[in-house]
């Protein structure tokens, strides 16, 4: 996969936001009446908010990025050839795991191309639950039934992240075992054209 440089760009600073975010959120002390949030809650509702704005970004740039990525791969799940596609990219990707390999990542791959879309919908809807938290919070940390009920949806998605983290850090780690060059062309920022690049 080719990707122009300000996606490469945005995924940088994405990627980066959301390991900080994670971090946060396992230390940091969540507001309650008699109780204040500590530096790190602060700091986790600033960034949530600046990485809201990028995604929102990101989903833009998704539409009109030149190139061979087309956004409805992001989102295939209601198109039955592109569902089918899904299919056959799965069976590729198990029977090269049966020969402890990796498909060739120079096309674009319906799977992984998927399952970043779940990922930047799952980051997204994060955002937009930390904002509503956010502003619909008391002062001392309070919050009515349907915010609570806002709360947990933001945790349950946190967990999701998590997973998406994990699954997509791996497969680009194996990826990058395998000779793509996946992680390396993705940090090169400043080049104007990236080497072939895994997705997933």
């Amino acid at each position: 996969m080719h990707y122009d440089r300000f996606t490469r760009l945005l995924h940088l600073f994405v990627a980066t936001g959301i390991v900080a975010q994670l971090a946060f959120s396992l230390v940091m002390v969540h507001p309650k009446p008699g109780r204040a949030g500590d530096l790190f809650y602060a700091l986790h509702e600033s960034l949530g908010q600046v990485l809201l704005g990028l995604l929102v970004v990101h989903w833009l740039w998704c539409l009109v990025r030149p190139g061979n990525i087309d956004f409805a791969l992001l989102f295939p799940w209601f198109s039955p050839s592109r569902y089918q596609a899904i299919q056959e990219d799965m069976k590729s990707y198990f029977s090269h795991a049966m020969r402890f390999s990796l498909p060739e990542n120079s096309q674009v791959s319906p799977l992984a191309s998927a399952v970043q879309g779940l990922g930047l919908l799952v980051a997204t809807l994060l955002g937009v639950s930390g904002v509503i938290l956010f502003l619909g919070m008391e002062p001392d940390g309070g919050m009515g039934g349907w915010l609570h009920d806002v709360k947990e949806g933001h945790e349950v998605l946190g967990s999701l992240l998590w997973c998406y983290l994990i699954v997509h850090a791996t497969m680009a780690i194996l990826h990058q075992l395998a000779g793509h060059n996946s992680m390396g062309a993705m940090v090169k920022v400043w080049k104007k054209d990236s080497e072939p690049t895994a997705e997933g």
